[in-house]
């Protein structure tokens, strides 16, 4: 008995070592401070900004790359807006659920825009202001805080209040329908070329309106489950992340079920 109770002990107290004298893994108490994410996307300066400071900011994730309109991305939000994180990691969604608490250790990333759109990640390669964070140092820059899972709430808005403290973030918007031009269409255009089971479909946006006549861009990955299902024809509600993309705001659908539009057109 006292020989399995030392075994136990020791095999603890080399865990713990493990952990303590592990560098790869983010500890955010240690010589970290806390900001928002409004303030680190303050930091950026019209250019690449590399992080020097050792700043780390916590959030709830509000999107990941479940329905693939996201890939390669996890959105997390706190009281101060949204931002993207870039991840050179597939299937994020199967640890980071929408709902979960991170946080992201700052220092030696890079801040840079893509369409007009704050984002950070890597050491900026080729043409692109940001890069993939490598999948080798993940655990270096994100610590998954709890398991706890809180339901994300969206921020209702209508499509004249779009701004950019809501791009990254979850938002609803009621009373709206697509333009009548593009009902019976599917989410995704598919394109002359491809056969019945490998058809040709490239990303796609169609176009809400609501009763003041203000438009937006859906816009739709062709690795979404439902890229070819038509698009509601009726008139409703929305939900989805908000996004922006050279001067002009987007929504990208997370959760088809969450399209409630079968009401009578306007």
């Amino acid at each position: 008995m006292r020989r399995v109770l030392l075994i136990s002990l020791l095999s603890l107290a080399l865990f713990v070592a493990c952990r303590e004298d592990n560098p790869l893994e983010f500890n955010p108490h240690q010589d970290s401070e806390r900001v928002s994410i409004e303030y680190l996307k303050s930091l950026y300066r019209n250019r690449p900004t590399r992080i020097a400071g050792s700043q780390y900011i916590t959030g709830r994730v509000g999107a990941n790359d479940r329905n693939g309109n996201l890939r390669n991305r996890l959105c997390i939000a706190d009281s101060t807006g949204g931002i993207t994180i870039l991840l050179d990691v597939d299937n994020l969604y199967r640890r980071y659920w929408v709902g979960r608490q991170v946080s992201l250790r700052c220092y030696d990333l890079w801040l840079g825009s893509y369409g007009g759109v704050i984002q950070i990640g890597a050491e900026p390669k080729e043409s692109y202001e940001v890069a993939y964070i490598p999948e080798a140092n993940v655990g270096y820059y994100l610590l998954l805080d709890s398991v706890d899972q809180v339901q994300i709430t969206a921020q209702r808005l209508t499509i004249g209040e779009c701004a950019q403290r809501y791009v990254a973030t979850q938002v609803r918007f009621d009373d709206v329908q697509f333009i009548a031009e593009e009902v019976g269409r599917g989410w995704c255009d598919t394109l002359a070329g491809g056969t019945l089971e490998y058809p040709n479909i490239q990303a796609s946006a169609r176009h809400l309106i609501d009763r003041a006549g203000d438009t937006l861009d859906v816009y739709t990955s062709p690795s979404v489950d439902f890229m070819c299902v038509p698009v509601p024809a009726g008139s409703g509600s929305i939900e989805g992340l908000l996004s922006y993309f050279n001067g002009r705001y987007q929504l990208r659908i997370l959760d088809y079920y969450r399209t409630n539009m079968e009401g009578e057109r306007f």
